[in-house]
């Protein structure tokens, strides 16, 4: 009788924590829609396929409908290299090359914030590379952008500080 109740105890716990590790995978992992991590990429991610990068921070895709959309990063701003009556700002080209590099001919994810689109009928946007890798972040983290907080757009503001942070310290390119 001992060994069936302690049987069934064992079996019990098991399943119980089999529970706790499903909901803490659906709940936290990549592609989750929960804010109280620090990074996941987005639940409902579009997927978009990337034509031609503009400058580091803005870019031209074609999305499921093979529509052009011109796509603007969320809470990122690159050094200059076509807006008009603005020279060409140091470690613009860098950036713009970084983004066409990464980016030109590439199927991407958007994860979109608070507001979808900027005065000028852009795209706001999270780009996600994958299901891990965001691609405004890596901007920031190559010392290639700045972190510029457009209100009321801030669902990861803090991860991009974090970033500006690192590599102000590592003194990358534009910190260099």
């Amino acid at each position: 009788m001992k060994s069936t109740k302690k049987v069934s105890s064992i079996i019990v716990s098991i399943v119980v924590l089999g529970v706790l590790i499903f909901q803490f995978i659906n709940h936290t992992g990549p592609f989750s829609n929960n804010e109280t991590s620090s990074k996941n990429g987005p639940e409902d991610a579009e997927q978009v396929h990337i034509e031609r990068v503009v400058d580091g921070d803005t870019f031209v895709a074609k999305d499921k409908d093979n529509q052009t959309v011109k796509i603007r990063l969320i809470g990122v701003d690159t050094p200059e290299t076509v807006k008009p009556n603005t020279p060409v700002q140091p470690y613009g080209k860098e950036a713009s090359d970084y983004s066409k590099e990464k980016l030109t001919n590439q199927d991407v994810y958007l994860e979109y914030d608070k507001e979808k689109e900027d005065r000028y009928g852009r795209v706001l946007a999270y780009v996600w590379l994958d299901k891990q890798t965001m691609f405004n972040e890596q901007l920031v983290k190559e010392g290639l952008a700045r972190e510029k907080y457009f209100a009321p757009n801030g669902k990861y503001r803090n991860l991009f500080e974090e970033a500006e942070s690192a590599a102000k310290a590592e003194h990358k390119n534009i910190w260099s």
